[in-house]
């Protein structure tokens, strides 16, 4: 993020296939570590069931807490 304006502005990054639960997890680990707030996953929630996209969203979250 510092490299984006000294950290001043917000980088969204949308779109793509929906994928799997590891492969998201991944994603939110990656984009954690590199100093990322969050990430839009919209997609790989509301394709699933609702149990399993709950549960997908709790460990999400989890990855940006520090958890």
């Amino acid at each position: 993020m510092q490299c984006c304006f000294n950290s001043k502005r917000i980088v969204v990054f949308s779109g793509g296939a929906a994928k799997g639960e590891d492969s998201v997890y991944h994603d939110a680990r990656a984009i954690y570590a590199g100093g990322g707030n969050g990430s839009i996953i919209g997609r790989n929630c509301f394709q699933r069931p609702r149990e399993e996209a709950l549960k997908l969203l709790d460990t999400v979250v989890e990855i940006y807490k520090g958890a």
